[in-house]
């Protein structure tokens, strides 16, 4: 009974009246409701209570500094990358805390060509710097958004894009989606981690159906699986 009142967690010191033997035993239960000590079989029954429990005080100004760890779940899929956006510009977020902050853009991802210098496929030249992360997608695929956002450009990307979306996710993070088919969106449309924002193609500078994904901070190109 005594241990049923601690482990209750009572706010309050109760008195619990206890007869053996026709004595009557009083338990004096701690607020903090530490567990009692049990007498040994032939001794005589006292009262036994806990050590008193220190103080614990801190200045008036302390402040208590944690990090939360983040969070994603199937409700908020963004979870992580708010938390990253809402503390800091995206140009100062390192690599090892950007990693897994966005989406896939596609439900399977297969990469063909990576960021970086590479040979043209379309000259065969050397030293062709690739802005972006190329994946394999037959024409027609769905296209997902890597996060939620806004969408601040659909049409036609003059550099060798094709047709192209361009997603802005806040704070100096965005993501482009080229040589498309068709797109899903228009301007100034919000949306969601994983809608369909448009359908793979080969326009543009291509040479054959696949999906150019681009990640940019504050206006220059980073390397996509720094984010993925």
């Amino acid at each position: 009974m005594t241990d049923f009142a601690a482990a209750s967690g009572l706010g309050q010191k109760a008195g619990i009246a206890l007869a053996a033997t026709g004595l009557a035993l009083t338990v004096t239960v701690p607020v903090t409701g530490p567990v009692m000590a049990t007498p040994a079989p032939g001794q005589a029954a006292s009262a036994v209570s806990a050590a008193p429990q220190p103080e614990v005080t801190a200045e008036a100004a302390a402040q208590i500094d944690f990090s939360r760890s983040s969070v994603v779940t199937q409700g908020d899929p963004d979870g992580k990358l708010k938390q990253l956006l809402s503390a800091q510009s995206a140009g100062s977020i390192t690599r090892a805390a950007s990693a897994g902050s966005l989406g896939p853009p596609l439900a399977q991802l297969a990469t063909v060509s990576p960021f970086g210098f590479r040979v043209s496929p379309i000259t065969g030249g050397s030293g062709d710097f690739h802005r972006g992360q190329d994946f394999a997608a037959q024409c027609g695929t769905s296209v997902l958004a890597a996060a939620s956002g806004t969408v601040t450009f659909v049409g036609w990307h003059q550099y060798g894009g094709g047709n192209r979306v361009v997603v802005d996710h806040g704070n100096g993070l965005e993501t482009t989606y080229n040589h498309l088919s068709s797109a899903n969106v228009k301007m100034g449309q919000t949306v969601n981690r994983g809608d369909v924002v448009a359908l793979s193609g080969t326009t543009g500078a291509s040479t054959g159906c696949h999906l150019h994904f681009e990640v940019q901070v504050n206006g220059e190109v980073v390397d996509p699986s720094g984010w993925l």
